[in-house]
């Protein structure tokens, strides 16, 4: 059988991080949602792996913390995080806090954070694409 083009065979320990941040993420809050779950699996096909990829990563719990090497890659994982935090239609304090832990585990400034996850989740909330803001910062 042959395989979707579109999927990848092996998912990188920077993605297995991406994928297990978002998971805990959603169980930030205590209430996994059904569109936190449905969001998590529509990132998934966004980068190219299955939802069995997905689960593998979620319930091994066997990763190595990986940050994102390039600015653009950071970009893609912070608006992943608030897409996932947003996904239920509110922001819960916890979720925001991960996201922050998040911003600065990946080299920017700590007195940056806040209005960086604010600019994330404003971003989200108004439909930009990941492509719109990587133009935007890179602009």
């Amino acid at each position: 059988m042959e395989q979707d083009k579109t999927t990848k065979t092996e998912m990188d320990d920077v993605l297995k991080w991406h994928f297990f941040n978002l998971y805990c993420l959603a169980l930030s809050d205590e209430q996994f949602d059904f569109t936190e779950l449905q969001t998590l699996y529509s990132i998934g096909v966004e980068h190219g792996i299955t939802s069995e990829q997905i689960n593998q990563v979620v319930l091994t719990a066997n990763i190595t913390p990986t940050i994102p090497a390039t600015i653009d890659g950071k970009v893609e994982c912070l608006y992943d995080l608030a897409r996932m935090a947003w996904a239920d239609g509110k922001i819960e304090p916890e979720e925001r806090e991960i996201i922050k832990k998040c911003v600065i585990r990946y080299g920017f400034l700590a007195e940056n954070a806040d209005a960086i996850v604010d600019y994330f989740i404003a971003s989200v909330k108004e439909n930009k694409s990941k492509s719109d803001i990587i133009n935007e910062i890179n602009g």
